[in-house]
């Protein structure tokens, strides 16, 4: 049989392990974490991007950096409440007013008082904060892409082998659900027994949500983008973080494809995302139109399907669609029959504004092997093909059954494994919350607390990104 473009899947005894061990580079202290806040450049922009306060009421004692820097500091210390004891100490507030100095100038850093904000000057500056949440977030995708190119993510003059991208050209996203700040359900509960009626105060962007595993979960769903070049985990980079409203339309997936074509179309780039098998056929065809690779699992309810008798000559191949791939079904003299796996010569991709990609095939034959090209990864519709042609009129659904990179196949193992990026980027967002719980209330204010997490694990990416530039030895 010739040899198959993706390989085929070695068993897990003689896969070489690739989980890394824990190193020192990957340890980093709270005060490390704080000082990568301080010197992030992107936090002073999104502080000159917002406008100035009103010049009702009293006169803050703080500027916008500082809330910022409260809001971003709030995810390394796990709660308001803490953050605010330790910025009122001189030691650590003065780690702010070092990097404002050097960021900003002697005189724009006079303003900043000798002790950080405290809680309850939080909580009002936080008001003003999320009326301006979309816009923060808007401006940091953008910032946040930036830096990903400057850590040599999506580079767009490297070279692109479809067949196997590297880590630092795809994105890894998934969808999360934030554990809700309260058990209460309901705004009011009756105690049966004693008729006493008891008041709750209760979520607004909590909701039931099922998981992955089929789990319940109450609280609000997120899909979270990142990406990174190399095995540093704390390197990696945010891109975007997106809500995902109850019950809405295409739910966590379509919500995901929005985010990675945006990215895709900022980032030339960037090549694909993975994901997992939340996205089915209609969402792989949205990316793989745009000219980007959706590398996920096939969903478990495909059920082999017949896709076409080929009759080169005096030989006919009954070919099926099986595992995301082509296969040939060969019958057996005992009577039964297999679908065994067409080789696949070569992934291509045509076109410049909406992108088509193929499988050349080399199917095995007595009478010389015979080469075929089968599109997969786009669902074709009517009007795009000759009348009656289309898989939308033939009722055959290619980007569900038809892989851009087939899921039992060698190159799938190696690739798909960088996905488990945005499972880690969920457990450190856990971790950076009080008990495992969100401790904001309300849609905005926890855009707020993703935007701080994104911009604390970003700022400890580019410390760790430009460490060996400033380093006197590099």
């Amino acid at each position: 049989m010739p040899d198959d473009l993706f390989q085929d899947p070695l068993p897990p005894t003689q896969r070489t392990p690739r989980k890394r061990a824990f190193t020192e580079r990957d340890r980093r202290t709270t005060l490390e974490r704080l000082t990568d806040c301080a010197h992030n450049p992107d936090l002073y922009t999104l502080a000159e991007a917002l406008p100035p306060p009103g010049r009702a009421g009293r006169r803050r004692e703080h500027p916008d950096i500082a809330f910022l820097f409260f809001l971003t500091a709030r995810s390394v210390l796990s709660s308001a409440r803490r953050t605010a004891a330790h910025l009122e100490h001189p030691t650590v507030w003065r780690i702010l007013k070092a990097a404002a100095h050097n960021r900003l100038g002697t005189d724009a850093a006079l303003p900043l008082p000798d002790t950080g904000p405290s809680r309850n000057q939080w909580l009002r500056a936080q008001r003003r904060l999320r009326d301006h949440a979309d816009d923060l977030w808007d401006l940091y995708r953008e910032l946040s892409l930036n830096q990903a190119l400057e850590q040599g993510i999506f580079p767009e003059g490297e070279t692109r082998f479809w067949s196997n991208p590297r880590r630092h050209q795809l994105l890894a996203a998934d969808g999360t659900v934030l554990k809700s700040p309260t058990l209460a359900r309901a705004a009011r509960s009756v105690d049966l027994r004693t008729g006493e009626i008891r008041y709750h105060r209760v979520d607004p962007a909590s909701a039931p949500q099922r998981e992955g595993g089929g789990n319940e979960a109450y609280g609000p769903k997120y899909v979270f983008f990142s990406a990174r070049k190399d095995e540093n985990y704390l390197t990696r980079v945010f891109l975007d973080a997106r809500y995902v409203p109850h019950q809405h339309p295409g739910g966590e997936a379509a919500v995901a494809v929005d985010g990675v074509l945006d990215i895709m179309r900022a980032a030339p780039g960037c090549m694909g995302v993975l994901y997992d098998g939340a996205m089915r056929g209609r969402h792989r065809d949205a990316v793989a139109r745009e000219g980007g690779l959706v590398i996920n699992k096939q969903h478990k309810g495909n059920e082999p399907q017949f896709y076409e008798s080929l009759r080169p000559g005096r030989c006919t191949h009954e070919l099926w669609a099986a595992d995301g791939r082509i296969a040939e079904k060969v019958h057996f003299a005992d009577g039964t029959s297999e679908l065994i796996p067409v080789p696949i010569r070569k992934l291509e991709r045509r076109g410049t504004r909406i992108f088509r990609w193929y499988h050349l095939l080399e199917i095995p034959c007595r009478h010389n092997a015979h080469f075929h090209r089968v599109a997969v990864g786009t669902t074709s519709r009517s009007g795009e093909r000759p009348a009656g042609h289309s898989d939308q009129e033939r009722g055959f659904h290619r980007a569900e059954h038809l892989q851009q990179i087939p899921e039992h196949t060698r190159a799938h193992q190696l690739i798909y494994p960088y996905r488990s990026d945005a499972e880690s980027g969920h457990s450190q967002l856990d971790a950076s919350l009080w008990n495992g719980r969100l401790i904001s209330y309300g849609i905005q204010s926890q855009k707020l607390l993703a935007l701080g997490f994104a911009l604390a694990q970003n700022s400890t990416s580019r410390a760790l990104h430009r460490a060996p530039l400033l380093s006197p030895t590099a």
